[in-house]
């Protein structure tokens, strides 16, 4: 492989560092180059330029795309509409202007004034978790709550929005529009390099059902299409809100302590800073989640892969625990109240149950337990059988389906 030609065609030739997250990938690869024909890699080349532009070329190219990646792989009947998709693309490409008008229609003030007090509800909590924790030295502890403390937290929309300045949209040119989009992005990201992280800049657009931890800038983004029912809703009571999106946030949180965030510092530098013993205690307790979601079954003998999930799940079960306890601490000592017959312990290990509804068909359930990164929703809303608090709220007992020893239920943070 010609590198400097093609860090060169990248605009990457001053670049002194090159981080390789996946070196045996781009070895294979590599070598592919000298052992496989010219023609073949000129084929190769012309169909996946065509299949990336498919949504945007005349319909016979966009129906076999569809009939390959939507029938085929996800056995999804029936295609978008053209409107939707072309809504979609608007998303994609200029995600910060159509986020702008969405924000200012749908995300109150008070409804981020709302949210912003969970946050730091949670944060306290997971601050409170961090104490507690016997096996941790005090220098891992010191810079587990140094994490905590300098976390950055977006909520809603970001403080500064993007300019498209520079990028043309043609009305007679969608294929172009895209090609040109994304070279406007990749442009956007190419100017960064050799100044300050930004740690303000999302990575979401505000009107995305999503959230994300961004271990390079210890920070995170809630978008505002999130802070809706049925994560958020600002008539309902705590308990409902801390179950269902006071989950997302400590997950969230707890990202930046799972195996890939544990790896970076409050600074957002790729450093250890653990001790050898508290890592192989960490190490431990991951591997006891791995086997638990190794032993699930969604599908006649489809088993999830507990350790290609294992990130999302430790957020998952660190998650509820510190939204359990910003919960309690919400309540400021008072009783929770009970409310159609349901305790407030219960509507918030229901909430959370509720937030992972979802229907998937059977080939795309197939594909996402072989290719995702986070386990089935089904399976995510067991994370509840890792919560002490859970038992006693449903009354769960041994010998029922659900119920785990208290030695076998995972604890990390």
């Amino acid at each position: 492989m010609d590198w400097r030609a093609f860090l060169a065609a990248a605009g990457l030739q001053k670049q002194k560092t090159i981080i390789a997250w996946q070196p045996g990938a781009i070895k294979g690869l590599s070598a592919l180059v000298a052992s496989e024909p010219l023609q073949s890699w000129k084929d190769w080349l012309a169909f996946h330029t065509i299949n990336r532009a498919a949504n945007y070329l005349p319909a016979a190219y966009d129906d076999l795309h569809f009939g390959f990646y939507g029938r085929t792989m996800q056995g999804t009947p029936k295609q978008r509409d053209r409107a939707r998709r072309g809504i979609g693309s608007v998303n994609a490409d200029l995600g910060d202007a159509v986020g702008r008008i969405y924000a200012a229609r749908y995300f109150p003030a008070s409804s981020k004034a709302e949210v912003q007090a969970m946050v730091q509800n949670l944060l306290a909590a997971f601050d409170r978790r961090i104490d507690r924790l016997t096996w941790l030295a005090p220098s891992t502890k010191a810079g587990a709550k140094a994490k905590v403390h300098t976390l950055r937290i977006g909520v809603g929309y970001p403080e500064t929005w993007r300019t498209y300045a520079g990028l043309e949209i043609r009305r007679d040119d969608p294929a172009g529009n895209a090609w040109r989009a994304q070279l406007w992005e990749y442009h956007h990201q190419l100017a960064k390099l050799g100044r300050p992280v930004d740690r303000g800049e999302w990575w979401m657009t505000p009107q995305t059902v999503n959230a994300v931890n961004l271990p390079l800038q210890n920070a995170l983004n809630f978008p505002a299409a999130i802070l809706e029912a049925p994560y958020f809703d600002p008539k309902a009571d705590a308990a409902a809100n801390y179950g269902a999106i006071g989950a997302v946030i400590g997950h969230e949180i707890s990202h930046s302590f799972d195996n890939t965030g544990a790896a970076f510092t409050a600074t957002g530098k790729l450093e250890n800073w653990w001790t050898k013993q508290d890592f192989a205690h960490f190490d431990a307790a991951t591997k006891q989640l791995v086997r638990q979601y190794d032993a699930y079954e969604p599908l006649p003998g489809v088993h999830l892969r507990g350790e290609q999930e294992l990130g999302e799940n430790i957020a998952d079960v660190a998650g509820l625990a510190a939204a359990y306890d910003a919960y309690h601490m919400s309540l400021h000592g008072r009783p929770a109240p009970v409310i159609g017959g349901l305790t407030g312990d219960q509507r918030f290990f229901l909430a959370f149950a509720q937030a992972w509804r979802q229907k998937t068909r059977e080939a795309a359930l197939r594909q996402q337990i072989v290719t995702d990164g986070h386990a089935p929703a089904a399976e995510r809303a067991l994370t509840v059988r890792n919560i002490d608090a859970w038992y006693p709220a449903y009354d769960v007992q041994p010998g029922e389906k659900l119920y785990l020893a208290p030695k076998d239920r995972v604890r990390i943070w």
